[in-house]
């Protein structure tokens, strides 16, 4: 399968293990991954989800060492695709990579937008994780009803307080269910998967 991550452009950065364990899992079973940004180029993590970073959040995590370690893929994250040149149709799956910097650039977006509606449309795999489902607010009416998780309120209120009040301009919960959706979630930072047919 070919599949696309589309990763945020902003300051904010990506939250980088929500980047390289899926790339792990998925390019170890032979699929084939490309990455795409809305300015395309270089693309850059939080610092906290660097494992090499002082105080960070995934000191643990041997996949993003592993990931940085090789020169050609941490090359890969300077060389992003633009989203305006990348095709829905060239790809089997799209995965939208999370951390803030989601909420900053990829809602609203409309090559986001148009990506996600292909997928949809097509009935191809749509998957999101954490900040980066506030992408599937894009489609605003053909998501209705279906259910999903992502980044909650309760999380993004306790994360101004590291980051100040509004660090991003929208919070995923509240658009997802302005959207329609069904929003679950749990404990704060706790773990939820939610698969609603080909949306994951």
């Amino acid at each position: 399968m070919k599949i696309l991550f589309i990763v945020t452009s902003a300051d904010l950065g990506y939250w980088l293990p929500e980047l390289t364990r899926p790339y792990w899992h998925l390019t170890e079973r032979g699929h084939t991954v490309t990455l795409a940004s809305p300015a395309g180029g270089p693309v850059k993590h939080g610092r906290l989800s660097n494992p090499h970073s002082e105080g960070s959040w995934e000191a643990g995590c041997i996949v993003s060492k592993g990931f940085l370690s090789d020169a050609a893929l941490a090359d890969a994250l300077n060389h992003t695709a633009a989203l305006t040149h990348v095709r829905g149709e060239d790809f089997d799956a799209v995965h939208v990579v999370g951390g803030t910097g989601a909420a900053v650039d990829l809602y609203p977006n409309a090559d986001v937008e148009r990506l996600l509606e292909h997928f949809h449309r097509a009935n191809k795999v749509l998957g999101a994780i954490c900040h980066g489902t506030i992408a599937l607010g894009n489609l605003r009416t053909q998501l209705v009803g279906r259910k999903v998780t992502g980044f909650s309120l309760i999380e993004d209120l306790e994360a101004e307080k590291l980051y100040g009040k509004d660090f991003i301009p929208h919070y995923p919960q509240p658009v997802l269910e302005q959207a329609g959706m069904l929003f679950s979630h749990v404990e704060p930072w706790g773990l939820r998967v939610v698969v609603d047919g080909k949306l994951v």
